[in-house]
């Protein structure tokens, strides 16, 4: 580390090389995302909704399809990183001075992904039970000779005033 101090002077001098190593291209995506937000705005925030024509996204964020702002906030993040990250390549130091932001980075990229997998897993976990589930009566009628109580929604009637007693335990 016997050249750090040199490093860091070098980047001092060459402010020029810095700046459009860093804040050019982080500029340039926050005015494509600008312009991206205003027309989402223009077709679906203010468009030309009627009661024959409804948005199809009302009571999303900002009256926008699904998962919009949530995008765009990732890939402006993702961006960054990658910008950082190749910067860093070039300037010895970046990486001390930008660590809470690839922590603040890695921890959203966690979180995200990691709520998309659980629900995956619950939404398929809700489906297998309620198959299983469904099964099950059918077999213990079969096995029963009852007649099966299912009507032709696939809905089962089975008596619950068991359960609806006071003091009935499930």
């Amino acid at each position: 580390m016997d050249n750090y101090p040199d490093i860091v002077m070098y980047w001092h001098y060459h402010k020029l090389e810095y700046y459009m190593s860093i804040y050019m291209p982080v500029m340039v995506w926050l005015i494509i995302s600008t312009i991206f937000i205003v027309v989402m705005f223009r077709k679906y925030t203010f468009g030309d909704w009627t009661k024959d024509n409804p948005n199809p996204n009302e009571g999303e964020t900002f009256n926008m399809p699904r998962g919009t702002i949530r995008g765009i906030l990732t890939m402006s993040l993702l961006f960054i990183t990658v910008v950082i990250e190749l910067a860093n390549v070039r300037m010895i130091g970046l990486e001390e001075r930008s660590s809470e932001f690839l922590a603040a980075f890695q921890m959203m990229v966690a979180f995200y992904f990691g709520a998309k997998v659980m629900h995956h897993i619950s939404s398929v976990d809700k489906s297998k039970t309620k198959a299983i589930s469904e099964a099950a009566i059918a077999s213990q009628y079969a096995a029963n000779n009852y007649h099966n109580p299912m009507d032709e929604d696939g809905v089962t009637t089975v008596d619950n005033s068991y359960f609806e007693e006071e003091g009935a335990a499930g």
